[in-house]
């Protein structure tokens, strides 16, 4: 008899979530089929799919054309909203649907979930797309690369054209909006396009609410660089937007925001993410509150939560000397239970808990700093969802608390507290806190805000930020957050101090008074009107309801991301970027290239940030380069930004280089990338000039022909070459001349001649031409 079984497998996708944090987070994006970029969706090779056991059944449609209660269109209808929306997804397989009650956007609609297959012999790329199940709308989708068939000798469009592209394809498909209102928020965008990546255009798009920027809507697309669409997601909300007439005008918020703002003189780390050598200089930065939004209606000042803040005035910022001093634990903290003992003596935990992990590690910004992770938690968390759980890490050596947060998994809402803690008490314990467990805290740290959040009692906690003083200079970065609830309990608390303070340039005196750059700051910031979105997290025992907020916000006009926090030097009274470079437009013209036989080969790695011009615009086209620098130039071909990619490295010393070496986070990349040999004992003669045989033999280990190469050994291996017999890898010099990489100069090779930039910049343009056209090079990436 012959019978067939056909059952369901169904396996849970991943998502993650998109922040603007997040986004300045510094990855390249992923070119593999596992990721989607832009959107926040991992995408995996196993997928829900339906198992066919000895049968027919498997040809068998997954969709149907029941409509669930709620619904108006059935899974079969969603699936041929996808198809007719992507023709190249014809004969593609579904091979499971889900009905969601909460597509997991911000709308919260009812969506059919789909997952498809493509099967090409016995591997397979799995992906899913989401349709609203009411309206028929595409919410979500990213399409695996095999799926695209990109044909890589078509011309390649501008990012203008992909542009023009994503928008009429988005009016095509989401009817309710207007792409006239559209603002494109490049924040978002993640790493710069690299010169040796597929060429992909990424948006994001903020969608506007009567003619007002707003935060609440957007839309994210990717297009190849043939103008197919890669990926597309939609967010949307259901709450209400208020009246877009805001009560106060610009002028009258410009006033109550000049009143408030100061700029304080600090030691300014030179690159904010990746200051690994630990460079500061002096200058002038924003005070934290004049970062605040204001309400468009009342112009009062806005909170991370979006609550009014109630900024507290504070009299004294200075730690009293009086409080029990940090002390350093006696002997290193070897067990797991030793440090959960030794935070519980220093921070009073709630009632009940037990450890439950105890992990010793290293911290995340020093390998040398190992750290004891503990956490504890209440034994109902398990069984009942609910208590709570407290996370620490400290200083195995020393004892030193770096972090401590307390969760509460309660399902019922925030109670009232009934003897909530006063203003002055919270204070006077967040000062006895911070000098029991800071070093140093009355000498090095001050007291610079205190906000109370929460309406009434419920949900009541003051936050309080420190930061770390030479004398009355700050030290950027270095701060302290301590959360204190309405019970006197702490909540959270978290030390960064990072700076060595002998290494600040303390001789360093100030030319510009602190008037003189608040004045040139206000020049420099505009206000602008837009719908703040909030709510929607964690706030005691219950997730806040969701709200937006007409709002003006301050940004400066240099600021490549957004906010006001641009320094200012104090000693030249210059702006001064600190931030990493990901798509910048201020890129200095080439001024030492006109006529040269290589001008459009170092444009085009200027354009891509592989070489970037000095401050008069020069490259220096005829410059010898070294084995060290040519690694530089291969790496930032892979990622311009892959120094802040490396840049707070807790690796181990490679070839004798310690992280901090200027070509270690270079040898990074290419030993990711096993383009060059991993032998972490041997010295790199990283300062030798490069010959043109030497390039030619690392031309064959990126192109991963370098076992072909020895194949060649024979001077008649490599014709019509005058010196062959010169050239020691014979194979990767018939390979470079082969693929055009490397010409031959008057029918030389010319082997031991030093490589110049302007040769360097036209081999690495040549190869970027190879990128997805090769079956070796850059098939797969090795992040």
């Amino acid at each position: 008899m012959n019978s067939s079984v056909k059952k369901k497998v169904r396996v849970k996708k991943t998502v993650c979530a998109v922040t603007a944090t997040a986004m300045l987070c510094l990855a390249q994006p992923v070119w593999g089929d596992n990721s989607v970029p832009g959107s926040g969706v991992a995408v995996s090779d196993t997928v829900t799919t339906t198992v066919n056991n000895g049968g027919s059944a498997a040809s068998e449609s997954v969709t149907d054309n029941e409509i669930p209660k709620g619904a108006k269109i059935s899974s079969k209808q969603a699936e041929e909203i996808v198809k007719k929306a992507f023709p190249e997804l014809k004969n593609v397989k579904v091979t499971n649907v889900q009905f969601l009650e909460d597509d997991g956007m911000r709308s919260n609609a009812l969506a059919w979930d789909i997952q498809l297959v493509l099967n090409k012999g016995n591997s397979s790329s799995g992906f899913s797309a989401q349709v609203n199940a009411v309206t028929g709308e595409l919410i979500n989708i990213y399409l695996p690369n095999r799926i695209l068939n990109n044909e890589s000798d078509k011309p390649v469009i501008t990012r203008e054209q992909a542009k023009a592209k994503a928008l009429q394809w988005i009016a095509s498909h989401a009817s309710d909006v207007k792409t006239s209102d559209f603002k494109e928020n490049e924040a978002y965008l993640g790493m710069q396009a690299a010169l040796f990546s597929p060429p992909r255009f990424e948006f994001y798009f903020q969608t506007a609410h009567n003619g007002i920027e707003s935060d609440v809507n957007s839309i994210s697309i990717t297009l190849d660089g043939q103008g197919n669409i890669m990926s597309y997601s939609r967010n949307q909300i259901k709450e209400e937007f208020p009246s877009s007439t805001p009560k106060l005008d610009e002028a009258s918020i410009r006033k109550l925001f000049e009143e408030q703002f100061q700029v304080s003189l600090a030691y300014v780390p030179e690159n904010l993410y990746n200051n690994s050598k630990g460079n500061y200089f002096l200058g002038y930065i924003p005070n934290d509150q004049s970062s605040y939004s204001l309400d468009a209606n009342t112009g009062k000042f806005i909170g991370f939560t979006g609550e009014e803040s109630e900024l507290i005035s504070i009299e004294n910022r200075t730690i009293p000397a009086s409080g029990e001093a940090f002390k350093p634990v006696t002997a290193s903290l070897s067990g797991g239970e030793a440090a959960a003992q030794w935070v519980e003596s220093q921070i009073k935990l709630p009632s009940g808990l037990k450890t439950e992990s105890k992990t010793l590690g290293t911290r995340w910004s020093n390998k040398e700093t190992k750290t004891w992770n503990i956490r504890w938690t209440d034994s109902s968390v398990s069984s009942m969802g609910r208590g709570e759980m407290v996370s620490a890490e400290l200083d195995a050596k020393t004892g030193q608390i770096y972090s401590y947060s307390r969760y509460r998994y309660d399902s019922s809402g925030t109670p009232e507290v009934k003897s909530p803690i006063s203003q002055q008490a919270a204070q006077k314990l967040a000062f006895d806190t911070v000098t029991k467990l800071v070093p140093n805290a009355s000498q090095e740290w001050k007291l610079t805000s205190v906000d109370k959040l929460g309406k009434n009692n419920t949900g009541l906690s003051y936050q309080f930020s420190f930061q770390r003083y030479v004398g009355d200079i700050r030290v950027m970065g270095d701060s302290v957050n301590l959360a204190i609830d309405g019970n006197g309990q702490i909540q959270n608390f978290n030390v960064n101090s990072d700076a060595v303070l002998s290494k600040l340039p303390t001789d360093v005196k100030p030319a510009i008074s602190a008037e003189q750059a608040r004045s040139q700051y206000l020049k420099e910031i505009d206000l602008k009107l837009k719908y703040g979105y909030y709510g929607g997290y964690s706030m005691g025992n219950e997730i806040t309801k969701p709200f937006i907020r007409l709002i003006y916000y301050a940004t400066h006009k240099r600021a490549a991301y957004g906010g006001i926090t641009v320094p200012l030097d104090a000693k030249s009274g210059e702006w001064r970027d600190i931030t990493p470079e990901i798509s910048r437009k201020d890129i200095p013209a080439v001024t030492d290239a006109a006529g040269h036989s290589a001008e459009a080969a170092l444009k085009e790695l200027v354009k891509y940030r592989v070489l970037v011009p000095d401050k008069d615009g020069k490259v220096y086209p005829e410059r010898q380069i070294t084995l060290g620098e040519w690694y530089q130039l291969v790496a930032a071909a892979v990622s311009p930004s892959y120094e802040q990619l490396y840049g707070r490295s807790t690796m181990d010393p490679y070839a004798g280089l310690q992280p901090d070496h200027p070509y270690y986070q270079a040898i990074q990349v290419l030993l990711g990338q096993n383009w060059i040999p991993y032998d972490p004992e041997s010295p790199l003669q990283l300062d030798r000039k490069l010959t043109r045989d030497e390039l030619a033999s690392s031309l064959t280990r990126i192109l991963n022909y370098e076992k072909l190469s020895k194949a060649f050994i024979l001077p008649t291996d490599v014709q019509g070459i005058s010196d062959a017999d010169a050239v020691s890898n014979k194979g990767a010099a018939l390979i470079a001349l082969k693929l055009g990489l490397l010409p031959a100069v008057d029918g030389k090779f010319l082997p031991e001649r030093e490589v110049t930039r302007a040769e360097a910049a036209e081999v690495l343009v040549r190869m970027s031409k190879l990128a997805g056209r090769s079956d070796s090079f850059l098939s797969t990436f090795y992040w």
